[in-house]
């Protein structure tokens, strides 16, 4: 197990730096000009900003630089945690992306808790009544909650729960009212995705030559399911279930911006769009740790639930 997760330390290393490169280049090509770009979202329009002050820009910066050495003056801070200052609110880099985690943690575990509560019945009992109108029933709220896109899905809820019965409120962050609707709009994807999976794998596992060999020697139903068929049924939906928590941490964009949730999806779309460099490097960093941190502890319970799995 030791070489094991030091094999995937090592790789997690390179995924790093290489993410960390690739957004830190496309972010310097990107067309148009930086130091203006930058200078308009500190200083707000267009006829507020002078070439001298686009200029002071581009020297307090180092924008002049080359790329490599700009991006090596910032690897050699950020191994040290410091990501630097926002250019456009002029605070550390840390202290913002800390600030809006827990927003966005809060939020992709209540869209976990939604998709498991609803996908982990449903998914066992299609797979075990494959054919009844259970499993008829299962197939058709996976499909329909794949097919329905996030804004789609978010509007929706908005108009009928907000503007129409007035239950519950439609943007922002306050108690746990304001984490229903957005929590439910994530959750619905992840459930259709999770009850697929699960009740493929249930099928597929009732039918290996190990567990018809277990009935066949008289061990009861409920045993035989609860040790044997459920612990090799949830390897893919570990998988899954981590793959998409990860998705989540990073920043659920479209859902924070329907919802206005102050989260880590709206601080990217706010520094992409002011060209706010250490900010965007900052995120990328701290959600591809999150990922592939996530990432590993998949690999390592998946292993755990099969030893074969190297």
């Amino acid at each position: 197990m030791l070489r094991f997760i030091s094999k995937r330390i090592s790789a997690a290393v390179f995924v790093l730096v290489g993410a960390s490169f690739l957004a830190y280049a496309m972010m310097l090509l990107a067309p148009g000009d930086a130091s203006r770009e930058i200078a308009v979202a500190r200083y707000g329009g267009q006829g507020m900003v002078d070439q001298a002050t686009i200029e002071w820009i581009i020297k307090k910066e180092k924008l002049d630089r080359p790329l490599y050495e700009q991006y090596g003056r910032w690897l050699k801070h950020a191994l040290c945690l410091d990501f630097g200052n926002s250019l456009v609110e002029e605070i550390p880099v840390r202290e913002l992306i800390v600030s809006r985690f827990d927003r966005t943690l809060d939020l992709a575990l209540a869209a976990i808790l939604v998709a498991l509560v609803i996908s982990i019945p449903i998914g066992i009992l299609s797979g075990l009544r494959r054919g009844s109108w259970m499993d008829s029933m299962g197939v058709t709220i996976a499909v329909t909650g794949v097919s329905m896109p996030n804004y789609w899905l978010g509007l929706v809820l908005i108009v009928v729960f907000c503007v129409k019965l007035h239950w519950l409120p439609s943007f922002g962050r306050g108690d746990w009212h304001h984490l229903i609707l957005p929590a439910v709009t994530l959750g619905t994807a992840l459930t259709a995705y999770t009850t697929r999976i699960l009740r493929s794998a249930v099928i597929d596992t009732i039918r290996s030559e190990h567990i018809m060999a277990l009935y066949a020697r008289g061990l009861d139903s409920p045993m035989v399911l609860g040790a044997h068929v459920l612990k090799n049924a949830l390897i893919p939906v570990v998988t899954v279930v981590g793959l998409e928590f990860g998705m989540i941490l990073e920043g659920a964009v479209i859902t924070e911006t329907v919802f206005a949730w102050p989260g880590l999806g709206e601080l990217l779309v706010s520094a992409v769009g002011n060209r706010d460099y250490p900010l965007i490097q900052g995120m990328v960093v701290f959600t591809a740790v999150i990922f592939v941190g996530i990432n590993m502890m998949v690999d390592i319970i998946c292993r755990y639930l099969d030893p074969r799995i190297k």
